[in-house]
């Protein structure tokens, strides 16, 4: 018997949504705009209610087709040179401060948009109200605890008080005459005696802030009689689908080049092995691009006397994740006061202060202020079947049980100029042959400055010493000239890559969208900066 297509009823209400039938209209085609020529500043027209919607996305009833998927008191002021006084129930104290704050604190949402001048990590802890604008710091030596320099917050920087002058966090720390590098971990509040760093972890752990980053955990009505997606995974709109038995994926037969309709049961390239196409016999899954195999197909074996953290498909695969690893949360200083950095959430608890969790903490602090600066330069990208906000869910690289809404995978490029973060990259590598880009944006105020080609150089080096082959990105059509001309990006011609591109969950787009390439293996190794004759940058 042959299996049957089920027909899916595309959810319709009006707002912007990601891949929905007549989506090409209600996109604005702001999600794939010029990274430094497309939208204007819209400081001065948001609101905080703009701000607020981007808060956390909960999935809610589609009401569509029958699948549908569902501190404390202040301490007195010490002379420099004095040290803060021990306190008496180290990290339990240091928790019951940080509780008692965070009761006291009755708006913990953004504050409104046109307040805010710099997106540095300083100015998402005043936004969120647990650092207070021009608020009394200390930098505190570690092993004598001498308060060695005295200074007062704000969005920028800080204020020192003997020089005024205002720098950024790692100048502060200098000029107080330390070097340690984790400047966070020994710049203390003098009302609260909480470290820069307490109020980072206090930031992330918040509520409001977890909605952003938690599980995608899509399931069905119970009463639905289908459990399957109500969207294709390569396009995301609905129509005759086929459906997998295994996960709730469904496709259109041709996005997936499929030229006949299959007998019998089928199973989506998620469900089976990437080297022999099978569903049958145990799975291992690739840590790295998320396809399933056959341990004796190829890849790494499961040890049951010593379970490995991850496995992968191929030494390919652990060679890209060991490097992506080992990029997270290094500083590559670039010219003229720039300096990019690569970030990806982690939820590892916070337990200690070792230099490990340290980089962790900073690289989540980068995250939750790269989703701001992203939200700055595109429009809200909604999917239309789960609500999901595609654009924040990149971000903050969150997974999901759906396949075509499952981020876990990416990571996010941030450049820097004095510790503000003025451009932002999301990227991922589903192996040696392919990485997307889906998302590149720059605040403002720095476009037309070379920003975002800056930033791609980095990310293009970067893949290059991971030996990646291709990187593809969406564009619209008015767009394409640019990207071919300024970038050097080309049209997809090899049906190979088009066929392959269907074997990947990439990043979905509405149908207009064209997906662009560049051929990574013989490019220059661009991480130190632009030339100085460049005058692009």
């Amino acid at each position: 018997m042959a299996y049957n297509l089920r027909n899916r009823n595309l959810l319709n209400t009006g707002c912007t949504y990601l891949g929905s039938s007549g989506s090409d209209n209600e996109s604005h085609d702001s999600t794939h705009s010029d990274p430094d020529y497309g939208r204007p500043n819209q400081n001065n027209v948001r609101s905080s209610e703009a701000m607020q919607r981007s808060a956390g996305i909960r999935i809610v009833d589609s009401g569509g087709a029958s699948s549908s998927w569902n501190t404390t008191g202040t301490v007195g002021r010490r002379r420099p040179g004095r040290p803060p006084k021990a306190r008496a129930n180290g990290e339990g104290d240091r928790q019951g401060i940080i509780e008692r704050r965070r009761r006291k604190r009755t708006n913990f949402s953004q504050s409104p948009e046109e307040k805010i001048t710099k997106r540095t990590v300083l100015s998402w802890l005043i936004s969120l109200g647990i650092v207070e604008e021009n608020e009394v710091v200390w930098y505190v030596e570690a092993k004598s605890g001498n308060i060695l320099g005295e200074g007062k917050v704000s969005r920028e920087g800080i204020l020192c008080n003997c020089c005024s002058r205002q720098i950024t966090v790692g100048e502060f720390e200098i000029h107080s005459g330390c070097k340690t590098r984790k400047p966070y971990q020994h710049i203390f509040l003098a009302a609260s005696q909480l470290s820069l760093l307490d109020c980072q972890i206090e930031a992330w752990e918040d509520r409001e802030e977890e909605e952003k980053r938690t599980f995608n955990n899509i399931q069905p009505e119970a009463i639905a009689d289908d459990k399957n997606d109500d969207a294709c995974v390569i396009c995301a709109d609905g129509g005759d689908l086929i459906c997998c038995e295994r996960c709730p994926s469904t496709f259109h037969p041709k996005c997936i080049f499929m030229e006949t309709i299959p007998q019998g049961d089928w199973l989506c390239p998620y469900c089976v092995c990437k080297y022999c196409a099978s569903g049958d016999g145990p799975l291992m899954k690739c840590t790295q691009c998320e396809k399933q195999y056959h341990c004796k197909c190829g890849g790494e074996k499961l040890d049951l006397m010593n379970s490995p953290a991850s496995l992968f498909c191929g030494s390919s695969c652990r060679k890209i994740y060991e490097g992506l690893q080992s990029m997270l949360g290094v500083r590559n200083d670039l010219q003229d006061g720039l300096s990019w950095t690569l970030v990806q959430r982690t939820e590892q608890p916070f337990g200690s202060y070792a230099g490990y969790v340290y980089k962790k903490v900073q690289s989540n602090s980068k995250i939750a202020v790269a989703w701001l600066v992203m939200n700055e330069c595109f429009l809200s990208t909604i999917d239309r079947h789960t609500r999901a906000n595609i654009a924040q869910n990149v971000v903050y690289n969150r997974g999901s049980n759906l396949t075509r809404i499952n981020y876990s995978g990416f990571y996010t490029a941030v450049l820097e100029k004095n510790d503000e973060i003025i451009c932002v990259a999301s990227i991922r590598v589903h192996g040696k042959r392919l990485a997307e880009m889906p998302f590149i944006g720059t605040r403002g105020e720095y476009r037309r400055l070379g920003m975002a080609r800056i930033l791609e150089n980095c990310v293009e080096s970067a893949l290059c010493a991971l030996q990646v082959e291709k990187l593809v990105i969406p564009s619209v059509d008015q767009l394409v000239s640019m990207w071919t001309q300024k970038y050097f990006f080309c049209h997809i011609q090899e049906d190979r890559l088009k066929r392959e591109l269907s074997q990947y969950n990439t990043v979905m787009f509405p149908s207009t969208v064209v997906k662009l390439q560049k051929h990574l293996a013989m490019l220059p190794d661009l991480n130190m900066g632009p030339s100085e004759n460049n005058e692009d940058f």
